[in-house]
């Protein structure tokens, strides 16, 4: 579908999408938090049936446009990668929100046997995000859902995504790449890229199989020791082929640099 039927869509009036529900529905639903940022709210409605995912400004800004923007990665990505949206949230007219259902966070407690299916699943779903033209550009555990439906891994948290061919630099991400990070301490802001998250896979790879987070939370300029050697320890990983394959996409970077 063109963009601009997307935002089309987006932006039609309450009642449009048969999932959208207003602030009066969701008060009356009385959710509770899952988690929250600067910018957004998720928590758990209709009996943790389904998910909101709210967004505000401290200033008092309309974050319609932040919100339009991630409904439209998450439609042009499509069902088979994305989590679905059921509605939209909105408040006196205006987009604030969106309403996704409420599937399974990854449990790294469990088996080797089944992170292997996970990491296998994982790589084919980041091939077919980067097929529709798209980077998701925030790829980490925290970010991958099991779909309840049939146990297929979806991604959520589309917010820093864009289309390949926009070509805009990346202003977020939780595992950035050793040559990004050198770009940065450079003053250089190349665009988004391929190889952003496929390091960022590496790295969830590493991050499922061990069952942590692969660097300290308390370093302390992780940028800067990324972009000069720090790397997820691996011998960490107990398994020769899934520490292999994990050097491999840690590597990554475009091509020439």
């Amino acid at each position: 579908m063109h963009t601009d039927d997307l935002d089309a869509q987006i932006t039609s009036p309450l009642g449009a999408w048969p999932g959208d529900l207003d602030q009066r529905q969701v008060f009356r639903m009385k959710g509770r938090r899952l988690s929250a940022s600067e910018h957004a709210a998720v928590s758990m409605i209709k009996n943790e049936r389904l998910v909101l995912k709210s967004f505000y400004d401290l200033n008092g800004k309309d974050v319609a446009p932040q919100v339009t923007t991630e409904l439209r990665m998450m439609l042009l990505a499509g069902e088979d990668v994305s989590v679905k949206v059921e509605g939209r949230y909105i408040i006196r007219s205006k987009l604030q929100g969106f309403i996704m259902p409420c599937e399974t966070l990854l449990d790294l407690e469990l088996p080797k046997a089944i992170k292997r299916d996970w990491i296998e699943q994982l790589q084919s779903l980041v091939r077919r995000v980067h097929n529709k033209g798209i980077i998701h550009s925030d790829i980490k555990p925290d970010n991958i859902l099991l779909r309840k439906s049939d146990g297929r891994l979806i991604f959520c948290d589309w917010g820093s995504a864009q289309l390949k061919s926009e070509g805009k630099p990346l202003h977020q991400g939780t595992y950035l790449s050793p040559w990004r990070c050198r770009q940065y301490y450079n003053d250089l802001d190349p665009p988004l890229c391929e190889a952003d998250d496929l390091y960022a896979l590496g790295v969830t790879i590493w991050h499922i199989w061990v069952g942590r987070p692969p660097f300290d939370a308390d370093i302390a300029n992780l940028d800067w020791e990324i972009a000069h050697g720090l790397k997820p320890d691996l011998d960490a990983v107990d398994d020769e082929k899934v520490r292999s394959l994990i050097g491999i996409y840690l590597d990554a970077a475009p091509a020439g640099a």
